[in-house]
């Protein structure tokens, strides 16, 4: 629902990949420089958890040590990851809106905005994890009457998984802009997204496209493609919810 209450119109998949482009290019530099600083630092708490996986799967040194070694990956990897998500997602904001967002823009540190999108990926892990454990857990069963039947459960449970990641699509903003609960910014993208399903999964498509492209452009292309795939995002959740910031996650830090 838009911010007058009405619902909005159909959504204008084109128009919408237009102005991510033109948002990215109000501030190129600073989009490509911050999404290469988060890149980098992902791959370098990926590579520390990698390297504390081999040593205990090899049985190297001090066992504690490459456990407590992983774990602090794990938690950096977590915490750069949030950090990156709500600074690209407030640059991509500022630049939507019309204005050219700075490089400290992006990497202004918001503990509470970080906090709410924490939460809101452990309720999407749980749900998707859930989903997962049923599915399973029903094609067991049913195999033990054919074995053909094991398909079933496992087809439907894709399809849900398939559905909940495009009615959340816009979970970023819910939570970081709108301040929601999990469960409230559930259901809101829910109620958002339903009306126009199938357009949304077109949408989808082509941002999956879009990031898909980047990484063909040896690698570089994602530095352009996902800023642009984010603008978009944030074009197409102000069209389908509203333009408010009702956390002061703009001004905070």
């Amino acid at each position: 629902m838009t911010a007058a209450g009405l619902p909005p119109s159909a959504l204008p998949i084109g128009e919408l990949v237009k102005k991510g482009w033109a948002a990215f290019a109000r501030a190129p530099w600073p989009f490509i420089g911050f999404t290469l600083l988060g890149g980098l630092l992902n791959l370098i708490t990926q590579s520390i958890q990698e390297n504390a996986t081999s040593a205990i799967e090899t049985n190297t040194g001090f066992l504690l040590f490459w456990v407590l070694l992983f774990l602090l990956g794990l938690a950096l990897n977590v915490v750069a990851s949030l950090w990156m998500n709500v600074g690209l997602f407030r640059g991509a904001w500022k630049a939507v809106g019309g204005e050219a967002p700075k490089f400290a823009d992006f990497i202004r540190w918001d503990s509470q905005a970080m906090k709410r999108l924490f939460w809101m990926a452990v309720l999407l892990l749980g749900i998707n994890v859930l989903v997962i454990l049923v599915a399973g857990l029903a094609g067991a069963l049913l195999s033990l009457i054919r074995l053909e039947l094991i398909a079933l459960p496992l087809v439907a449970g894709v399809l849900v998984l398939f559905y909940v990641a495009i009615t959340q699509m816009f979970h970023v903003p819910l939570v970081v802009a709108r301040g929601e609960k999990p469960l409230a910014a559930f259901q809101a993208g829910r109620h958002g997204v339903d009306p126009q399903f199938w357009r949304l999964l077109g949408f989808a498509i082509l941002m999956v496209l879009i990031t898909l492209l980047g990484l063909l452009l040896f690698g570089v292309g994602i530095l352009v493609a996902a800023p642009v795939v984010v603008c978009s995002l944030v074009a197409a959740y102000q069209h389908l919810f509203d333009k408010e910031d009702h956390t002061g996650f703009l001004q905070q830090g």
